[in-house]
């Protein structure tokens, strides 16, 4: 019985199989076209501002900010993370990685998958802790954070923190909370050579309808 359990506890499922649990959250956010994410912008060596995050689906982020800060980001299921419009700097490059996890509602459900490969994820290294929260880490091997590697917190197949290639470190954040529902984090921090490079953290969310709200509607009509 505890051999039978520990096989339990250790199984991994693939890569393709994880991508498309964690693709599919977006499924309950219903026909939302856009969510806009209001908050407040941190970024190392400035002072801190509000913001507006607004997510167009698919693969459209636009984060403008007091003090004249206007940055986006275009993807397609290619290039998720395509080159920003903008002011570099850590705040575009935390628009630029978050994005594709964000803002994949509206791609076909057999390239979704796809889009969220912004790593390589190929095969799943195994389970892992990210604070108190059991993940699985794809795309690299062992503990080994020098690899580019995508975490997804095991419980409900959200992202929970990407390690992209040349080391920046994107980290999302209190999933459920009132101020950005269930499927989006509440805190999206970018972290660069052991340090907090920039945090977008949401106060309100709107747009936001369930499926499941959009269906009693369609039941009522």
């Amino acid at each position: 019985m505890r051999l039978l359990l520990a096989l339990v506890l250790a199984y991994v499922p693939s890569a393709t199989s994880l991508l498309k649990h964690t693709a599919g959250r977006a499924q309950a956010l219903g026909r939302a076209r856009e969510v806009t994410l209001s908050g407040v912008l941190f970024v190392s060596g400035e002072p801190q501002r509000n913001a507006q995050l607004v997510l167009r689906f698919p693969l459209q982020c636009r984060l403008d900010g007091e003090g004249g800060l206007s940055l986006s980001v275009k993807g397609t299921v290619e290039n998720p993370g395509a080159v920003g419009e903008g002011t570099a700097g850590p705040a575009l490059r935390l628009l630029q990685l978050s994005c594709p996890f964000l803002a994949h509602r509206g791609i076909p459900a057999a390239e979704a998958p796809q889009a969220l490969r912004t790593a390589e994820v190929d095969a799943a290294a195994g389970l892992s802790r990210f604070g108190d929260r059991v993940t699985y880490v794809l795309g690299a091997a062992g503990r080994d954070l020098s690899t580019p590697q995508l975490w997804l917190y095991k419980d409900n197949a959200a992202p929970a923190r990407l390690i992209a290639q040349g080391g920046a470190d994107l980290r999302l954040l209190q999933y459920g909370s009132p101020a950005a529902a269930e499927w989006f984090p509440r805190v999206i921090e970018l972290w660069a050579s052991g340090q907090l490079a920039a945090r977008f953290e949401v106060l309100e969310a709107k747009g936001v309808r369930a499926a499941t709200q959009e269906e009693e509607d369609d039941s009522r009509e």
